[in-house]
């Protein structure tokens, strides 16, 4: 079966603006030139005044109000650096999709899984009896499947601000696993110049920060399940407890090797 049939999460949002695929709305969204208006992005506009959008009064008033959240985001993540950010439509979108998510997960989860497993319903037989229905576990984690140079570090920041505004629980860890230390230190400079509080992983420390929501930075080669780990290692269990976690990379897997990170990211969230 083609993988596209899989992301039922994004033909479920692509759905709620009277799409089936993600081309029909990106063309649609590329035609909007950037910008506001009455305190609304464009893109904003544009989707809630789409031809054959199946969203409510209410719903139009969460774009609204999601839109507003996204330009406070932006504004955050450009206080401190030189070139100011703007979103690409493309960017937008994925921004959009995370915030209804969210806020669907925080504030109507068991409604949010019922409209899934409906709309799983509505689908061909095939698709049903592969996916089978959505439970509360499988709404834990989020995946970004999107192009080299499309910006996903961005909205990686933006979904760390995303995270904070709704806080669907409240995190005793927050980490970002990279592939190498070469992207550690890569993150780590873009973080900064978003004003998103983070450090790199040193032998001397091994815990993500409390009280500022602190991103520890660290590498999957240096996670370890047994206690035979040493030097600059540190064993799963130093991060108990409810875990943020952001990845980087995170469509490998497949190798042997990168087979053990899936399984240590799996037993960190």
């Amino acid at each position: 079966m083609n993988i596209e049939k899989y992301l039922v999460l994004n033909k479920y949002f692509l759905w709620l603006f009277g799409e089936k695929d993600n081309r029909e709305l990106l063309r649609y969204l590329k035609s909007v030139e950037e910008g506001e208006s009455d305190n609304l992005t464009n893109f904003a506009i544009s989707l809630m005044t789409k031809r054959g959008v199946r969203l409510s009064e209410d719903d139009i008033k969460d774009i609204e109000r999601y839109d507003q959240n996204i330009q406070e985001y932006i504004g955050e993540i450009n206080q401190g650096r030189q070139e100011k950010i703007r979103l690409k439509y493309f960017q937008y979108l994925a921004v959009l999709f995370t915030e209804i998510f969210l806020d669907r997960l925080t504030n109507k989860k068991w409604e949010f899984l019922a409209e899934l497993n409906n709309f799983v319903n509505s689908l061909e037989k095939k698709v049903r009896e592969t996916i089978g229905e959505f439970s509360e576990e499988d709404l834990k984690k989020l995946a970004f499947w999107m192009a080299t140079g499309s910006g996903k570090t961005l909205i990686m920041h933006i979904n760390y601000l995303q995270f904070l505004r709704y806080k669907p629980f409240e995190p005793d860890n927050i980490l970002l696993i990279t592939p190498n230390e070469g992207l550690s230190k890569q993150h780590y400079e873009e973080m900064q110049k978003s004003g998103i509080p983070c450090r790199l992983y040193s032998e001397s420390g091994s815990s993500s920060g409390k009280g500022d929501y602190e991103v520890l930075i660290i590498e999957i080669t240096k996670l370890v399940e047994n206690t035979r780990g040493r030097g600059r290692s540190i064993h799963i269990s130093a991060f108990e407890g409810k875990n943020l976690i952001f990845v980087d990379e995170g469509h490998k897997g497949k190798r042997s090797e990168e087979k053990k990170w899936a399984k240590l990211r799996d037993k960190l969230i």
